[in-house]
């Protein structure tokens, strides 16, 4: 007899067995394919007490013939194109197939059927607990009951196998991108779930309704409208300040998104800067007041990780949604936060900057000659709060002078061209970390002639 290998597939509700060419599919829409055990056996889940199996053969096959159906010491002849199996065992079909010509094929197949032994799911989503109260924890507790599931079936070796249901828990949440808030889907697969099953999944911070659906039902278990009690914001920094072209250190993204304090604490060496610096802090809420009355606020903290100190704070209210503007002047590393409190949640998000220590650096030469490269005398430098500069030709006249470091001597003098040869500077300076310069020098104007 020539051995036949039977391959499950699953499309609509339809076992197919590829190799003998013949299908195996439920005649009742309430009977669905499970899946191929693990002995080859085919599995079927409905709601009856037993389920009726249609053979089908391919174009190939032009009938059955001959076929029985046993189930331990019971056999039974099969007339038709379709078999009843009763619940929670597994029966082996054998049958001979018309083939091309004078050929007959011989087939076998282990037909298995489960009665789903519940129908409803249920879901109880909790946020209270009597022992303490839970409104704010950042997990909500599930509790599955009355779950469609099915038992369990004996195999062809006689094993008993255990049926597992998937259970899908999908809800809404918030997520944050950037300053904006938009709708996050949540979606939970729980395996192998029975009766009494509790869950814990991360709380969600908008209203939202949980919908349960078990793999083997049709329909859908909608909760009643979850109403959370977490404010939920987003915030933003925006680096203000001069380009610097002639700082030659990392300065950094201009726009730092906040999230949680491991997260400022990992990016924060991503973010450096040359102080003195202004930040502009832009947030976005959510804020899930218990009710109208509640007026829900928030609050910006600055600590300066150098010192460990608290810095500055500012209290503002969630219908307030005023940019504010703050200068940096110590350098060292900078941690904001973003409180957010409706009168009985809290939500708190973090970043976090390094403002870098000063160095200043004059150039030997400079090139005035109008090609937007070393046109100007100006320094290089990181974090630098004061400053002033002299320029004298050789003969002690001043020539220039200038209280902003981000602007250069372009080699005039009373808009003439200054001559080209050797210039005398003084310089002095102070950082944000306090470091005095005093710097004084020789450098040299050169022209192409060409130009």
């Amino acid at each position: 007899m020539k051995k036949r290998r039977f391959v499950a597939n699953i499309f609509a509700a339809m076992a197919t067995l590829a190799a003998s060419a013949v299908s195996f599919n439920p005649v009742d829409n309430s009977t669905t394919f499970y899946k191929e055990g693990s002995s080859g056996e085919l599995v079927f889940v409905g709601d009856a007490d037993s389920a009726t199996i249609n053979i089908a053969p391919d174009q190939t096959e032009s009938g059955i013939n001959n076929a029985m159906l046993v189930s331990g010491k019971d056999t039974a002849k099969v007339t038709g194109a379709t078999v009843t199996i009763g619940t929670g065992k597994c029966y082996t079909l054998l049958y001979k197939s018309d083939g091309d010509g004078e050929k007959e094929n011989s087939g076998k197949a282990y037909l298995c059927y489960v009665k789903k032994t519940a129908v409803a799911p249920t879901v109880k989503v909790c946020d209270y607990d009597t022992i303490s109260n839970l409104v704010c924890a950042p997990d909500l507790k599930v509790k599955f009951s009355n779950l469609v599931y099915a038992n369990s079936y004996v195999n062809s070796r006689g094993e008993t196998v255990d049926i597992q249901d998937n259970i899908i828990l999908t809800y809404e949440d918030y997520e944050a991108d950037g300053i904006n808030i938009k709708d996050k889907p949540i979606e939970v697969v729980v395996n192998g779930v029975n009766n009494d099953s509790t869950l814990f999944v991360t709380k969600p911070k908008r209203h939202t309704v949980f919908k349960l659906k078990d793999k083997f039902s049709q329909y859908e278990y909608v909760s009643d409208t979850f109403r959370s009690l977490l404010p939920f914001s987003t915030a933003q920094l925006t680096v203000e300040g001069e380009a610097i072209p002639h700082n030659t250190e990392k300065r950094g993204e201009d726009n730092l998104v906040f999230g949680t304090l491991e997260d400022a604490k990992t990016n924060v060496g991503n973010y450096m800067y040359s102080g003195p610096l202004t930040i502009n802090l832009e947030r976005n809420s959510v804020d899930n007041t218990p009710a109208d009355t509640v007026d829900a606020s928030y609050e910006w903290s600055f600590f300066n990780d150098s010192t460990g100190t608290f810095r500055n704070r500012y209290n503002k209210f969630y219908n307030d949604m005023t940019v504010n503007q703050v200068p940096i002047q110590n350098y060292g590393t900078h941690f904001i936060t973003l409180t957010c409190d409706n009168g009985v949640c809290k939500d708190t998000i973090v970043t976090g900057f390094k403002v870098k220590t000063s160095y200043l650096l004059m150039p030997t030469v400079f090139t005035p000659n109008g090609d937007s490269y070393n046109d100007e005398l100006r320094p290089t430098y990181t974090s630098i709060n004061e400053y002033e500069i002299w320029i004298y030709n050789t003969m002690g006249k001043e020539m220039y002078n200038s209280k902003d470091i981000t602007v250069g001597w372009d080699g005039t003098y009373k808009g003439n061209d200054a001559p080209i040869g050797a210039y005398y500077y003084v310089v002095k300076a102070k950082g944000v970390d306090g470091a005095d310069y005093k710097l004084k020098g020789a450098v040299s104007l050169v022209r192409n002639t060409d130009n």
